[in-house]
């Protein structure tokens, strides 16, 4: 089933313009991640959608109804703001049950689904615990219990995890996976963690200055962003200059196939898309390093490009000293050069 439909969605920020043209659908038991930078409109789409911010055209419909003229609480969708907010006077237990109260639900299945759902996030040990004693981890998976016990058709998450240290981001992940796996339930997950993104949506959207510029599978986003403008969003940050002739992509790194009509071009590559060889034709000086936990990224001036290679924690070349690089072509993405 269809959870959310959104068709040719429009909202300003205030007096400012905001985003336009914004349609997407999400199926029941699914997770649509959309990214984008600050201030591109993520959060009012989500707000939007609730029934918090004012719209200026287009269509809102869960489950097939369209919802866009009903008022929040008539929508049957949750929106879950990045800062969990528990009521302090209240146990973890009923802070969970509060959406069942206001609706009336009967004593005892309040009991049985706050116990469900609570357990189903790993927070039915706590019941009794007073909110403001509870970890970041914690205060997160019981306000996404509490988003979730009324069952809703549609979970809208903004930044869920955005003030979690790594370790309980990776808590407050599964928790997310496993409660909606469980529910059934549609996710609208807005974010601007792109591993967030890809560990928990089947479809990533990319928002680009007010409008939804891809929609794909992370796999194939990660890999082939659309335009090299998604491309420098996700932080792709090796660009060779070239031009196409005949099919072929002449570069400072090489020749390359494509498709393109001939003139010019740019090319762009994540670090793991520079490949150290000691057998290549191309080299480059070391100018830089950056460590990361993942490893260092060993930064190149290569002919008049400044490129990053991804490079072995075991092997670091000094400073100033030449190494010899290849581009991976199965990840080179090559665009048309941009009108200037």
């Amino acid at each position: 089933m269809t959870m959310l439909e959104v068709g040719d969605l429009a909202a300003d920020f205030g007096p400012m313009p905001g985003f336009q043209g914004v349609s997407l659908s999400v199926e029941a038991g699914e997770c649509l991640a959309v990214l984008g930078p600050s201030g591109v409109g993520k959060t009012t789409l989500l707000r939007a959608i609730a029934g918090f911010a004012p719209i200026r055209h287009g269509r809102v419909a869960i489950k097939g109804h369209d919802v866009t003229a009903l008022p929040p609480e008539r929508r049957d969708a949750v929106y879950l703001h990045q800062t969990p907010l528990l009521f302090p006077h209240l146990s973890v237990f009923e802070n969970v049950a509060f959406p069942l109260r206001l609706r009336r639900v009967a004593e005892p299945a309040v009991r049985d689904r706050v116990r469900e759902t609570m357990a189903l996030l790993a927070v039915d040990e706590l019941g009794q615990r007073n909110p403001l004693t509870l970890s970041g981890g914690q205060r997160h998976r019981v306000a996404l219990a509490r988003a979730m016990v009324a069952r809703p058709a549609m979970l809208l998450l903004d930044e869920p995890l955005a003030s979690l240290d790594p370790a309980r981001k990776a808590e407050a992940r599964a928790s997310i996976a496993s409660a909606q796996a469980g529910s059934g339930a549609g996710l609208l997950l807005v974010t601007h963690d792109m591993e967030d993104a890809g560990a928990l949506a089947s479809r990533v959207a990319v928002m680009l200055g007010g409008s939804m510029v891809q929609v794909a599978p992370p796999c194939e986003l990660f890999r082939h962003p659309a335009s090299a403008e998604v491309a420098r969003f996700l932080g792709f940050p090796n660009e060779l200059p070239g031009e196409v002739r005949s099919g072929c992509f002449q570069s400072p790194c090489g020749a390359f196939a494509t498709a393109l009509p001939d003139g010019p071009a740019i090319a762009l590559l994540p670090a793991e898309g520079l490949v150290a060889d000691p057998e290549a034709l191309v080299s480059g000086v070391v100018t830089g390093i950056t460590w990361r936990p993942a490893g260092p990224l060993i930064h190149l001036r290569v002919s008049a490009c400044d490129l990053v290679l991804a490079g072995s924690p075991t092997a670091v070349p000094p400073l100033g000293s030449e190494v010899r690089v290849r581009v991976d072509p199965v990840r080179l993405n090559v665009y048309q050069a941009e009108r200037r």
